[in-house]
């Protein structure tokens, strides 16, 4: 166990307190803890205030001989004294605690971990208004019923990474500390020692940010780093997965045990409304809308934006509502990540693609060749969409079914760049200079 030392530095008529915590090789930290005394009143040997009862006797016979106005302060004196005493028996007392935990939660002993455990001590901190990873559950708490289940879900996610990468490097982190450094060490822990792809990781420190922003803006101090460029969001682009008209009508013909086909249905429906699987699972009859031209289609409130959507039905979609009466019954996100890749693997989706998935064991994305069913997961339902009708619709009209505020978010989201316009133009002077030849051959053949 890590041992406690206190120890004056200086004889002055008011010599500061030092603490030492000495844990073998590991750790030798020194600090000031704030409290000063006369050295005089200093037991070297105990490392220790001495006792105020050892005072009394050589003291009486003084006292009798000062005024009112001298025993007033020599009282005062005494007291301050044993205020100081009491507090640094306290701070022992904390710090011993303190030790404990530190040693359970396998935390760095470090002149951080000891500034903060001082001024805990004295009433001046608060570990659960320091500790980043309270900071970002009080946030979450906040934002809860204002935001998407999604969103709540990403957090609770960040936050367990969070949890994973201080354990790894036997660390907590308070919010002063979340600097560029903070950043670089926590990108390459979670690339090396948890797997995760630039992306996972981006959504972390894109939710740091979130959290540390709204802080400041209460009034809570944070690393100004943490505010910097360098302090970036990194992504990579994104390898999806989509289905092919043909891929969804051998979907159509799939039959099996209920609970599938239940699974089937519910694909082929976000095939043909780009909905994300939450919003989707909460459709019922009463989403139904009809135009005043007598047209139906589907109208329902985006629950990660907030933005109401109206999308015309497929007849596919139809199919299905007329068949069942309703929509499908509404099952879990990973019931329905899990049964749709057996539904594409009973259809024999099974070339192997480059893509993306999450590893069923480990749970960590990984990207190589996989046959294609086990690339099929929910959100390959609005890419499906927004895919399907790239080139043949406007692309606002795509916008107002997916919800993407700009054409760039839309092209990022079907993996096409802003340079697709080149084949366009391409195509159109091509298929003009055909139509000159053919004039010039026309001449030709009229001269």
């Amino acid at each position: 166990m890590a041992k406690i030392k206190f120890y004056l530095r200086g004889q002055n008529e008011l010599s500061n307190i030092y603490i030492q915590v000495l844990d073998g090789r590991k750790a030798n930290i020194r600090l000031n803890t704030g409290f000063v005394i006369e050295s005089k009143y200093w037991n070297e040997s105990k490392n220790q205030i001495i006792e105020l009862e050892t005072l009394k006797p050589a003291r009486t016979k003084v006292v009798k001989e000062l005024t009112f106005e001298q025993k007033e302060n020599e009282l005062q004196k005494l007291a301050r004294i044993k205020e100081v005493r009491t507090s640094i028996e306290k701070l022992n007392e904390d710090i011993t605690n303190d030790l404990r935990t530190a040693k359970a939660q396998s935390i760095e002993l470090n002149r951080q971990w000891l500034e903060n455990a001082i001024l805990k001590s004295k009433g001046l901190l608060k570990d659960e208004s320091t500790l980043f990873y309270d900071l970002i559950e009080d946030y979450q708490s906040k934002i809860k019923g204002k935001v998407s289940d999604g969103t709540i879900r990403n957090y609770n996610t960040t936050l367990q990474r969070l949890k994973r990468f201080e354990t790894e490097v036997k660390k907590q982190y308070h919010i002063k500390e979340i600097d560029l450094s903070f950043h670089t060490l926590y990108e390459r822990i979670l690339r090396t020692k948890m797997s995760l792809s630039i992306n996972s990781i981006g959504k972390d420190v894109k939710q740091f940010k979130t959290v540390l922003l709204d802080a400041k803006d209460n009034g809570i101090a944070i690393n100004e780093q943490a505010l910097s460029r360098k302090f970036k969001v990194t992504s990579e682009k994104t390898i999806f997965t989509t289905l092919s008209e043909n891929e969804i009508e051998r979907i159509k013909e799939f039959t099996g045990a209920d609970y599938l086909e239940n699974a089937r249905d519910w694909l082929i429906i976000g095939c043909w409304t780009g909905c994300r699987v939450g919003d989707l699972m909460n459709l019922t009859n009463d989403n139904i809308q009809t135009t005043v031209k007598g047209q139906k289609f589907i109208r329902y409130t985006q629950s990660k934006t907030q933005k109401q959507v109206d999308i015309p039905i497929h007849s596919d979609v139809i199919e299905i509502l007329e068949r069942l009466g309703s929509f499908p019954r509404p099952i879990s996100d990973q019931k329905f990540n899990d049964y749709i890749k057996l539904v594409c693997k009973e259809i024999g989706l099974t070339e192997i693609i480059y893509g993306t998935r999450q590893n069923p064991k480990t749970h960590i994305k990984e990207t190589g060749n996989f046959e294609k069913w086990q690339l099929i997961r929910s959100h390959a339902m609005r890419r499906t969409f927004a895919t399907l009708h790239y080139n043949k619709l406007p692309n606002k009209l795509i916008m107002a079914v997916t919800g993407h505020a700009t054409e760039r978010m839309l092209l990022n989201y079907i993996g096409e760049t802003e340079n697709d316009h080149i084949g366009d133009f391409l195509s159109v002077w091509n298929h003009s200079d055909k139509k000159d030849e053919q004039v010039i051959q026309l001449n030709k053949k009229s001269v």
